[in-house]
């Protein structure tokens, strides 16, 4: 349901913090462009998933309970479901690269403070829950999303990023070295706030290399034995 995947992208996003109250439905349908009932249905699954909570009375409302977001809830929307790895790995550097610009030319001292907030945090857990890594690790570049002030651009990084990990947590999880991820998330922010274009493009390709050279590894085909 595209409604809960918009709803899910604001949350991972950070457009909605944990704690925060949503809008209400008639806010959120007119935001998305869907009707009322669209957005109710969509409160209810997020409601039942546990994402949001109910609170009654005058202060009442519908609060986000958790931006850990169960995997079945990220992975609604089928698009992404229907482009190979390779597809979608190429598609990701042009995007994060066009961010990336955007926000050196827009982004301002609150932006580069929630990004930088990001590399820390992705620097305290580098060792920890996997989960949590990667929550921070997407976080820095829907960071830069927001930067960026592009929304359409920023929806299908959030996209790409939440398909990746979903078909490469192995990859995540036992090959990635946190150590480096850390390291190439201070280089592209030290880019950004240098609002240098060709810095920004040297640090994103760096930024992208290692996944996509352990995409291709995984793409190429096995060579051929000669028969005995």
């Amino acid at each position: 349901m595209e409604a809960v995947e918009q709803i899910v992208y604001a949350i991972l996003s950070g457009a909605y913090s944990v704690g925060e109250r949503l809008p209400g439905i008639e806010q959120l349908a007119q935001a998305m462009n869907v009707s009322k009932p669209v957005i109710g249905e969509a409160l209810k699954v997020l409601t039942r998933s546990k994402t949001l909570r109910v609170q009654r009375g005058s202060s009442g409302g519908l609060f986000v309970l958790t931006d850990r977001i169960k995997e079945s809830l990220v992975a609604l929307s089928g698009q992404m479901n229907r482009l190979s790895l390779s597809e979608i790995v190429e598609a990701r550097q042009p995007i994060e690269l066009q961010l990336a610009l955007l926000a050196g030319e827009r982004a301002t001292p609150a932006d580069f403070a929630a990004m930088q907030a990001c590399v820390d945090n992705l620097r305290k857990h580098s060792d920890g829950d996997l989960m949590l890594r990667m929550r921070f690790d997407h976080l820095f570049h829907y960071s830069v999303g927001r930067a960026a002030r592009s929304r359409a651009l920023a929806y299908y990084q959030y996209q790409i990023l939440e398909q990746l990990f979903a078909l490469l947590q192995d990859y995540f999880l036992y090959r990635e070295d946190p150590n480096l991820v850390v390291e190439l998330h201070e280089r592209t922010l030290a880019a950004i706030r240098s609002r240098e274009p060709a810095t920004i493009r040297r640090a994103i390709a760096e930024h992208m290399q290692p996944l996509e050279e352990a995409v291709a590894a995984m793409s190429a085909p096995l060579p051929q034995t000669a028969p005995a």
